[in-house]
C-alpha cells in the first residue's frame, strides 16, 4: 500500500515537474516573442522620429537657405541701383561740364532729329531761361540750319530742365522730351540692364531650393 502510495506521489510530482517545464518554456517563448514585438516597435518608432527629425531639419535648411537667398538678393539690388545712380551722376555731369560749342552742336542734332519724327510744319521748343539766352540770338541761323522745312518757334516760357531741348507741334498733342532729365529717364533701363549683365556675366546661377 505504502509502495502505491509512493509511486502515485512520484506520478504526480512528474507530471506536475513536466507542466512546469511546459509553462516555462511556453512563458520563455511569450517572453522572448514579446520583446522582439516591442523591439520592430522600438525600431520603428525611431525610424518614424529620426524621418520626422530628417525633415524638420530639412525645412530649417530650405528657410535659412532661402533667407540668405533673399538678404543676398536685396543687396545686389541696392548695388545694382547704386551703380545705376552713379552711372546717371555721371552722365549729369559729363552734360553739364559740356563747352558752348559742342553743348549748340548737341542741341542742333536733337533738334534735327527730333522734328524729322513730326508731320507737323509748325512746332514748339521749349528750353531752360539759360539755353534760351543762348539760342536766342541765333535761333533763325540754327533753323536754317537744321530744320529748314520746317517753322521752329523757341519758346519764351523756359522749362525746370537742366539742359537739352523739348518739342511738341502747335496744339501740344504730341511732345517729345529730349531734355536732360528725359534722356536719362529713357536711358535708366538700359543702363540697369547692362550693369546686371555685367554683374552676372560670370557667376553661376542660384540653386533653385
Amino acid at each position: 500500500m505504502n509502495i502505491q502510495l509512493e509511486q502515485l506521489e512520484n506520478a504526480i510530482r512528474t507530471q506536475a515537474k513536466n507542466l512546469a517545464d511546459s509553462n516555462l518554456q511556453f512563458a520563455q517563448q511569450q517572453r522572448t516573442k514579446i520583446l522582439a514585438d516591442a523591439n520592430k516597435q522600438l525600431i520603428k518608432r525611431e525610424a518614424r522620429e529620426i524621418e520626422k527629425a530628417q525633415v524638420a531639419a530639412e525645412q530649417e535648411y530650405r528657410k535659412k537657405v532661402q533667407a540668405s537667398e533673399i538678404s543676398m538678393q536685396a543687396e545686389l539690388d541696392q548695388l545694382r541701383w547704386n551703380l545705376v545712380r552713379s552711372v546717371i551722376v555721371n552722365m549729369q555731369k559729363y552734360l553739364q561740364n559740356l563747352t558752348t560749342d559742342d553743348y549748340i552742336n548737341l542741341l542742333k542734332q536733337y533738334l534735327t532729329s527730333t522734328a524729322t519724327l513730326f508731320t507737323d510744319k509748325k512746332l514748339i521748343v521749349e528750353v531752360n531761361a539759360k539755353d534760351y539766352q543762348l539760342l536766342a540770338p541765333q535761333w533763325e541761323t540754327i533753323i536754317k540750319e537744321c530744320v529748314p522745312n520746317k517753322t521752329c518757334i523757341l519758346s519764351t516760357e523756359s522749362k525746370q530742365i537742366t539742359g537739352g531741348l523739348i518739342i511738341h507741334n502747335a496744339e501740344n498733342r504730341i511732345r517729345i522730351d529730349n531734355s536732360f532729365e528725359g534722356l536719362i529717364a529713357r536711358l535708366e533701363y538700359e543702363i540697369y540692364q547692362v550693369i546686371t549683365a555685367q554683374l552676372f556675366a560670370s557667376v553661376n546661377p542660384t540653386r533653385s531650393i
